[in-house]
């Protein structure tokens, strides 16, 4: 209808079947910004650059961190969950990338109820504790106000220790231990600079 076409551009069959032959030009705006816009599949916010894996043997990260290739992880996070059956795994920063010694690691998980149900999260383990503070203020966002005795569910805060339960439940302590852990799995990297994940 005219009230529907208003103002917009109108062409006329023979218009619309010579662009065939002419084409046509847009102008299109670009806007640039520093970072990622939308992830990759598989990947999470929280763990930029990160290779996935779930390993009941024991590694180690920083300057003596266990050296790995492309066929001891996942690039894809749900890849290492449905592998292993659980919800809880390891994020791991490689020195080369894809490949090379384990850098810096991620305890991680999937959220398994409200806020943030399937959400996938991971926090960070230092050995001097310097993220305890940032660690605490993410896990609150992410569990929501503090402990409900009702359901069980929520944040409890002490001078030393963090800890958020949930049917994925998450901990942090101020000398560098992170730990994602469920009824039946835990995923941590410890202050001496161990990560492992028991069944």
């Amino acid at each position: 209808t005219s009230t529907w076409v208003g103002d917009r551009t109108r062409f006329t069959t023979s218009e619309w079947n010579g662009l065939q032959a002419s084409g046509v030009s847009f102008q299109i705006k670009v806007e640039s910004n520093e970072g990622t816009w939308v992830d990759e599949p598989g990947t999470i916010p929280s763990c930029p650059g990160c290779v996935f894996k779930f390993s009941t043997n024991e590694l180690n990260y920083g300057t003596n961190g266990t050296v790995l290739t492309a066929s001891d992880y996942d690039t894809d996070y749900n890849t290492t969950v449905t592998n292993s059956g659980h919800p809880v795994f390891l994020g791991l920063i490689l020195e080369n990338g894809t490949y090379g010694k384990i850098t810096q690691a991620f305890s991680c998980g999937v959220k398994q109820e409200a806020p943030h149900n399937g959400e996938a999260f991971c926090i960070e383990g230092k050995p001097n504790g310097s993220l305890f503070t940032n660690i605490k203020g993410n896990l609150l966002t992410l569990y929501g106000e503090m402990y409900d005795s009702n359901t069980g569910y929520g944040c409890d805060d002490d001078d030393t220790h963090y800890g958020c339960t949930g049917i994925v439940s998450a901990s942090v302590n101020n000398e560098g231990y992170v730990g994602v852990y469920d009824a039946l799995t835990d995923c941590y990297v410890n202050a001496d600079s161990t990560i492992i994940c028991y069944e």
